[in-house]
């Protein structure tokens, strides 16, 4: 590379450095007068941050410059690149850091609550510790992850919606999601999990539904709608412990268990909202999970099925504020089915082709809010020639709402409410390792479950930095 390029490239990191070190004090300063204690313990958690990622983009600069190992700007796996070999020194020792930033801008161009625009923002951020690496604690590892959500809710503020547009929205703070000690045990055949931990990292999961933005998709309604506060999943983690046993390759069987109320996000700020006792309950996850298609020399196309049901316990189990009832349940079922595969005779391990998902389930309509759940979609890796790692889909997810949910939307004046539906069309286009776009289009039905809400159409787009 040369010495102009370095210089040219060392001048924008350092502006970008800069840009982001003031637009966090800027943020800092609007944080109001009315939570001046918080205030405070979001200043120094800020500072702290502000500076660590300034430092790695400095040093990102100064590793182009010298040519590091981390290769050519562009090809690197993060931005920052190996921190003058730091970083693949430090993995060696069983440490890693990782942190993203994810940026959105959403648009409703009809229908819903009203049109306009707003912004979302995300920086996720942690560390994963390899204890028989650093101290010799056989099959023992440690994870904490946090989180600084940041802009507005699309769904809340233009559509109005409960199938929620972004899955990187929620209440504006700084909040540990994650902090868990896990030993493996059996040759890693069975896993035990306990700590601040979070559902929908390992339940409900489904591989090509990962691709598309709409919450929907990931953690669905059925359990986001009807689970107190959404239980324990992005953004509000829980404690708890979970246990995964794979006996053999093809089957892995998962059970935990999580604090059973979160709390609401603007109650739990921080993350460390506890409270254990049978009075906030517990909820009980439960999921089998059956693969196939593993290795080079299978004659099937990679593929699985998974069966789950989760059961709550509490006074504040019921979603529906009329209901009495002390207990709750749900149970689902996915499908993951890749469907063809690209350049299958010369590489047989590929990712790139057509893969579909499908999921569904349903819960008691006499204490939830959505009684039944369906989506589905098709995604297609490397759709367009010479573009290999980008990703296009097609999906619809739909919520039924229970009688109750429906007595509920009439009584405040909604016309004929019986469900929510989505359409997303979306493309992830891989512009390097560390930096993805994503615009993306949803079509948004009966907005709130509400038929007399007019439908709303929202375009948008996803930048996501991995540093």
């Amino acid at each position: 590379m040369s010495g102009s390029g370095s210089g040219s490239s060392l001048l924008g990191i350092s502006k970008m450095a800069r840009c982001f070190r003031d637009e966090v004090i800027v943020i800092v300063a609007l944080t109001g007068a009315g939570q001046i204690k918080e205030a405070a313990m979001m200043r120094c958690a800020f500072g702290i941050l502000c500076f660590f990622l300034s430092t790695m983009l400095l040093g990102a600069a100064q590793d182009e410059t010298a040519q590091d190992v981390a290769g050519p700007f562009l090809s690197r796996e993060t931005l920052t690149g190996e921190w003058f070999g730091t970083r693949p020194a430090l993995s060696d020792r069983g440490v890693e850091f990782f942190a993203s930033y994810t940026a959105e801008v959403w648009g409703n161009t009809a229908g819903g609550l009203r049109t306009g625009s707003v912004y979302t923002g995300l920086l996720d951020f942690g560390s994963e510790f390899d204890l028989e690496k650093i101290m010799g604690w056989h099959g023992a590892k440690a994870s904490t992850t946090w989180l600084w959500l940041s802009g507005q809710d699309a769904s809340q503020e233009l559509v109005g919606n409960f199938l929620t547009i972004s899955n990187i929205a929620g209440f504006n703070t700084l909040r540990c999601v994650e902090l868990w000690l896990q030993q493996d045990l059996l040759d890693e055949k069975l896993s035990i999990r306990a700590g601040q931990i979070t559902a929908d990292s390992e339940f409900l999961v489904s591989d090509y539904g990962s691709l598309f933005i709409n919450a929907e998709f990931g953690w669905s309604a059925l359990v986001g709608s009807n689970i107190p506060n959404g239980a324990a999943a992005f953004p509000v983690g829980a404690p708890g412990a979970r246990i995964a046993f794979t006996p053999v390759e093809s089957f892995t069987f998962l059970s935990a268990v999580y604090q059973g109320n979160v709390f609401a996000q603007n109650v739990n700020r921080h993350g460390f909202r506890w409270r254990l006792d049978a009075q906030n309950g517990f909820t009980w996850m439960n999921e089998a999970q059956l693969y196939w298609g593993k290795g080079d020399s299978c004659k099937f196309l990679p593929g699985f099925v998974k069966a789950g049901a989760w059961f709550q316990s509490g006074q504040y189990a019921d979603a529906l504020a009329d209901s009495t009832s002390s207990g709750n349940s749900g149970f689902y079922l996915l499908l993951d089915q890749m469907l063809l595969r690209e350049m299958a005779d010369t590489a047989p391990d590929s990712d790139e082709g057509l893969g579909f998902f499908g999921r569904t389930g349903f819960a008691p309509p006499d204490r939830n809010v959505v009684d039944f759940f369906f989506d589905m979609g098709f995604t297609y890796k490397g759709l367009i020639p010479g573009r290999d790692q980008d990703s296009f889909g097609l999906a619809y997810g739909f919520a039924a709402l229970s009688p109750e949910a429906r007595n509920d939307i009439g009584a405040a004046g909604g016309d004929g409410a019986v469900s929510e539906m989505v359409l997303e069309a979306t493309y992830q286009c891989v512009l390097t390792p560390w930096c993805i776009l994503q615009p993306d289009a949803q079509l948004i039905v009966n907005p709130g479950g509400d038929n007399s809400a007019p439908n709303a159409f929202v375009i948008g787009a996803r930048l996501a930095i991995t540093f």
